[in-house]
């Protein structure tokens, strides 16, 4: 079983003693995963930086600070609406993330009252086409992406970002394998939820024995256990879905089988946090780009899906001209369902410069697959 990720929130980034305390717990609390038999495939660092004023040089020696202290991955954390410098982060975060390496930041398109503010929706739109066309394949925006409603201290990215009155770590997992366990041994999809609550419930509590053990000895505060299903490659939530749906993933009883996995996650007896739901990152499952490449699911498909699962769209090839209008009509419809069913969603679109519809991707990141580019 693999651990996606542990990522330790710290209050003060610019901070040299807790950036380099936080990666060294990281590392120990991988080692001491890794001693109980668990792969853990990265350990991350996520903050909050929007907050204030930060200029483009100090969030660059951030990034250099932390290079140096042996992170991979780090999270500013997310440019909020109705702050006295919103504009100014929104203006600068398209540069951060094509000059930066290890850097991942996100825009909130919503208010804690409920209301979605359109010119972030237009101005993120116009972020995300900007990365697009400045790195390499647009490669760039798996970095960037919108949020909606999320919380905090999620250890998944780009989500993640700090809040808290202290330094604190979660765990996400990826637990695609247990799925493909729980449903291919099961003859209908009852059973096959209740193997998978079963099977989840027993290595979650091992992983979170663990966590609360590092917790005392560091003296860090553990939120809790993301058990949201994070694919990648051939561990594909699409195919371990066929095994109890009646066909392709996509196809009649792929919604209804979405939501009861989603359930299942939601009431497991863990401690969880952040998204805890069911993730189809269209680029990052080798199943999931081959359904889409066969045209048996679409855009609009994956939208109806967000209201019963789990992060909204994710990692989705789009066509490379598409503009900032039609960018921002797609998060809009993606912030109008968080707005209206009141749960966390995100959007991570990925126009590719020089593609259209149908167009194959062909990025060689080991974090990405390829398939073809969807229609808006």
């Amino acid at each position: 079983m693999k651990i996606r990720t542990v990522t330790t929130g710290i209050p003060f980034p610019l901070s040299p003693y807790q950036l380099q305390r936080a990666a060294k717990f990281n590392t120990s609390c991988q080692t001491r995963i890794e001693e109980n038999g668990y792969e853990v495939q990265t350990t991350r660092i996520s903050c909050q930086i929007w907050d204030d004023y930060r200029d483009i040089d100090t969030i660059l020696t951030l990034e250099s600070q932390a290079k140096q202290a042996g992170v991979e991955f780090m999270s500013l954390g997310t440019i909020p609406p109705e702050k006295r410098c919103t504009q100014t982060h929104l203006d600068q975060v398209a540069d951060v993330i094509v000059k930066s390496d290890i850097l991942y930041a996100t825009a909130t398109l919503t208010t804690q009252s409920g209301h979605v503010i359109q010119h972030i929706v237009d101005k993120t739109a116009e972020i995300i086409r900007e990365i697009a066309h400045r790195t390499e394949a647009g490669f760039g925006n798996l970095r960037f992406a919108a949020l909606m409603r999320c919380p905090p201290n999620t250890p998944f990215f780009p989500a993640a970002y700090w809040q808290d009155t202290r330094t604190n770590f979660s765990i996400g997992w990826q637990a695609i394998d247990l799925v493909q366990d729980a449903f291919a041994n099961s003859p209908n999809i009852e059973t096959a939820l209740q193997n998978m609550k079963s099977i989840m419930e027993s290595e979650g509590q091992k992983i979170v024995t663990i966590a609360e053990t590092m917790a005392k000895e560091w003296g860090i505060k553990f939120i809790g256990l993301d058990v949201s299903l994070a694919p990648m490659g051939d561990d594909s939530i699409a195919y371990a879905m066929e095994h109890q749906l009646p066909g392709c993933f996509g196809e009649s009883g792929t919604l209804t089988l979405a939501a009861g996995i989603t359930r299942t996650l939601k009431s497991l007896s863990l401690p969880l946090c952040g998204y805890s739901g069911l993730m189809l990152p269209v680029l990052e499952d080798v199943g999931l780009g081959k359904r889409s490449e066969e045209c048996y699911f679409n855009l609009d498909s994956l939208l109806l899906y967000s209201t019963i699962c789990g992060t909204g769209l994710d990692t989705i090839p789009i066509p490379g001209d598409a503009t900032v209008t039609q960018i921002a009509a797609i998060l809009s419809d993606v912030a109008t369902l968080s707005m209206r069913l009141n749960k966390p969603l995100s959007v991570r679109l990925f126009p590719v410069p020089g593609l259209k519809a149908g167009d194959m991707t062909q990025f060689e990141s080991p974090y990405l697959t390829n398939t073809a580019v969807m229609q808006i």
